[in-house]
């Protein structure tokens, strides 16, 4: 064989490359020149020397893991303000009233945050579906997009509106906020769909393709019914243009199945909005003609397990939807209604949801929830080609596991093992486009002292913001430098 360069040298790992054929090797090793693999295989083909060179004993190269559906700045609105809320009342009593009064400061330090951990569990990628007041969306896309390209990650940054809200929608909204009338309610984040659009092409052409191609945006009618057919079909048309995916909510509880006197799913493909290009978020409130419609338009779809059973939305029929050969990905959704951002714990979710929905232990397999987060996640966000599988002249974005662990033995098959045995802890080394971003479990970037202090700048900010938005049920917590003791409530 051709002799491979390689510029970073990863050994004696047990390699999971989800390439077609599932192919691992174990001791194998990944090569990588740059910012692609170079070669991946068994040891005893392994390249002599490189740049730098990781010993992998004890642990396992997967690809880095792709978080489909997210909200990365809702992060400092966790921790106990959203708990025990269905989905509107959490949407209206927190979220838009805490986003209301972030400052460009809050949106840079919420970004850092999340990114620093999703990094510790080894997410590469994410997709960033991003709600904000409108007349400083600029302001915020433009601090946290700033933070994403400084810590190397791959992002799609989902720029969500909405343009209309259908009559029976007002009392969903009406009856949510009355549960806290003392929250600083938001006025609405409604625009024309004109304007919308416009705000959004600008974007494009500020960061999409950024950062040596790892940051996109793409269009994003933030939630199915409520937006216009002019501003679902002006997005779908932006996206076409611009060469962009297209992301959205869709049907994702009891409130929002119906739009028009029809299904939502079934709505969009009757005015000529669905197809491949379309990443659909939850569809938890789809039946089995709407997973008919989903596969014949070839739409993808997100699966957010976790999110969706703490807002009491229900669980989305996934078994059903990979019968039918649809591509679905994993997502986290917000890191406050999830409270973690962690893909490795939600895989484990993500399989027990689908057995207790069909009453089936059989109903979803290890390796098809492994896909999910992997390979699958790819395919969702149409970078199948780059990422998802460590193939050579793929992207070099892997993450290594210590394997080596007493709750990860015995062990008989690596994907079972990794689903429900593992926990995120594991995470030890995460490389994006050849740049190592952890190593021993630490984001370079920061280094031990620095995450600690990102913490705690988090927990200041989510007290203020709190304050601020009038946000109840919440016991402010201010946490004292390690060593100096326990500070006062």
């Amino acid at each position: 064989m051709a002799a491979v360069r390689a510029s970073l040298l990863i050994r004696n790992a047990h390699v999971v490359t989800m390439d077609q054929a599932r192919s691992e090797f174990s001791p194998g090793y990944v090569a990588i020149s740059g910012d692609v693999i170079a070669g991946v295989g068994p040891m005893q083909d392994c390249p002599a020397g490189a740049g730098q060179v990781i010993d992998a004993v004890g642990q396992v190269a997967l690809p880095g893991l792709v978080n489909a559906h997210t909200h990365a700045i809702h992060i400092l609105m966790r921790g106990g303000l959203s708990d025990d809320r269905p989905l509107y009342d959490w949407l209206f009593n927190v979220i838009l009233p805490g986003l209301a009064v972030y400052r460009q400061a809050d949106v840079a330090l919420a970004a850092r945050f999340y990114c620093t951990e999703a990094l510790l569990s080894g997410v590469t990628t994410f997709v960033d579906n991003v709600e904000f007041p409108v007349d400083r969306f600029d302001m915020a896309a433009d601090a946290a997009i700033g933070v994403y390209r400084d810590m190397g990650l791959r992002v799609i940054y989902a720029r969500m509106f909405y343009d209309s809200s259908p009559p029976d929608f007002d009392p969903v909204v009406e009856a949510a906020q009355a549960r806290e009338p003392g929250v600083r309610h938001d006025p609405g984040g409604f625009e024309t769909a004109a304007s919308a659009l416009a705000s959004i092409d600008e974007l494009i052409l500020r960061h999409h393709g950024s950062a040596d191609g790892r940051i996109q945006v793409w269009p994003s009618p933030g939630v199915a019914i409520l937006c216009s057919r002019e501003g679902l079909l002006g997005a779908k048309d932006l996206a076409r243009r611009r060469g962009t995916g297209l992301t959205l909510h869709l049907a994702e509880s009891p409130q929002d199945r119906y739009q028009s006197g029809m299904t939502s799913i079934g709505y969009l493909a009757s005015i000529g909005f669905l197809g491949p290009e379309i990443l659909a978020g939850h569809c938890v409130q789809a039946d089995e003609s709407d997973i008919a419609i989903l596969k014949s338009f070839d739409v993808k779809v997100a699966n957010n397990a976790v999110s969706n059973m703490f807002l009491a939305s229900g669980i989305a029929p996934v078994a059903q939807m990979q019968a039918a050969g649809i591509t679905v990905g994993l997502g986290t959704d917000d890191a406050n209604c999830n409270n973690s951002v962690n893909m490795i714990s939600d895989m484990k979710v993500a399989a027990l949801a689908q057995k207790s929905r069909y009453g089936r232990a059989d109903a979803i397999t290890a390796e098809r929830v492994l896909e999910m987060a992997t390979i699958g996640g790819a395919r969702a966000v149409g970078m199948a080609g780059q990422i998802g599988s460590l193939e050579a002249g793929k992207k070099a974005d892997l993450v290594l596991l210590d394997f080596d662990r007493p709750h990860l033995y015995p062990r008989h098959s690596i994907a079972s093992a990794l689903v429900y045995q593992a926990n995120g802890s594991e995470v030890d080394t995460v490389i994006v486009d050849g740049r190592v971003l952890v190593a021993g479990g630490q984001v370079l970037s920061l280094g031990a002292e620095g995450a600690a202090e990102l913490a705690r700048s988090a927990q200041e900010a989510s007290i203020t913001v709190a304050e601020q938005a009038g946000l109840t049920d919440y016991k402010p917590l201010r946490l004292a430098p390690p060593g100096r003791g326990q500070a006062a409530s």
